[in-house]
């Protein structure tokens, strides 16, 4: 596994991080740096952005409503929503909590319109997101939306009468011991502890340049590789839902997500290794990448994260297949 982070440093990585669980022992590996001013080494200790990884958490709170009859996978957005979706061939009275979840409800995704980027710290409110997303038509459904995960926090809010970041500490962070991770405050861009600084192509350090209310519950979380690991185990073994609601969360489809298919169930993606399935999901924001992977049984995981995702180095074709031997060493051996 450090050979595996040693190659990924010597593609153009300025630091990686890969965790591997084999039933009850798990190994860590870490190579290069978290901070080129400083030389600071990588550490696996070290917090960082999850990006996309935060739809599992949002996407398992929801479930967790479902659970408990206060919402149901066939509510509609205006119902719990009036009025936030209704232009430009949208309409949210057609749109399902289930389609939000398995990005099938035809929006299109904000993170595409340059203005989210322009002005990175600006501070967004979550229905101005949802707005850009409606000033063009709607997409092919089983188009992967950002927009999908911002209007489930929304509906989190409006359907728990508390904050998004109470309920995933009430229901997630709290329960499962997962001591440093968080979603940041609207707008704030620091860090609550040591963090690995991300690099975006010329730009440099975009650590703290960019208000983590651009991504909120589609992907604002802090975390570390093992409270992320933790995470995974703890959903795909039951011990987050019950076992209706988990076989709801693996059923996939079809999901494109720029030139990548995916089976995308509720929140969850479905990989196949040499060695058997994986469940989980990636993220990538302005300097931070991240990958997971943890069977059903929780007995094999990976969490692979890397501090440099500009256009360049997520286009290497060396990189990309380095990429891919790591996550097959890190999960199968």
């Amino acid at each position: 596994m450090r050979g595996a982070a040693e190659r990924l440093v010597r593609d153009g990585q300025p630091g990686v991080i890969i965790l591997s669980r084999r039933g009850n022992e798990v190994t860590r590996a870490g190579a290069g740096v978290a901070d080129k001013a400083t030389g600071q080494a990588m550490d696996p200790r070290l917090r960082f952005r999850i990006a996309s990884v935060t739809k599992t958490f949002t996407g398992t709170v929801v479930l967790q409503l479902v659970a408990e009859r206060r919402v149901s996978l066939d509510d509609t957005v205006a119902e719990w929503l009036p009025g936030a979706v209704t232009r430009n061939g949208h309409d949210g009275r057609r749109i399902t909590v289930r389609q939000l979840l398995a990005h099938t409800s035809g929006l299109d995704d904000y993170t595409r319109d340059p203005r989210v980027m322009t002005d990175p710290r600006r501070e967004w409110t979550p229905q101005e997101l949802v707005g850009i997303a409606q000033e063009t038509p709607p997409v092919a459904r089983g188009t992967y939306s950002n927009t999908g995960y911002v209007l489930l926090g929304m509906l989190i809010e409006k359907a728990t009468g508390r904050s998004v970041e109470s309920e995933f500490q009430r229901r997630i962070i709290r329960p499962l011991g997962l001591r440093h991770t968080s979603l940041p405050a609207s707008g704030d861009r620091s860090f609550p502890g040591p963090y690995v600084h991300g690099y975006w192509g010329d730009y440099g350090d975009v650590s703290t340049e960019i208000s983590m209310s651009s991504a909120w519950t589609s992907g604002g979380l802090i975390s570390t590789v093992d409270d992320v690991a933790r995470f995974h185990r703890a959903l795909y073994t039951g011990r987050l839902l019950p076992r209706h609601l988990q076989r709801e969360l693996k059923t996939t489809a079809k999901v494109s997500d720029g030139d990548v298919v995916q089976d995308y169930g509720l929140g969850v993606v479905r990989t196949r290794f040499s060695c058997g399935e994986a469940w989980g999901h990636d993220g990538g924001f302005p300097g931070y990448r991240t990958w997971t992977y943890t069977s059903a049984d929780g007995r094999r995981q990976a969490v692979i994260t890397y501090n440099e995702n500009g256009p360049a180095m997520e286009a290497d074709p060396v990189f990309e297949a380095d990429l891919a031997k790591a996550a097959e060493t890190a999960f199968c051996g």
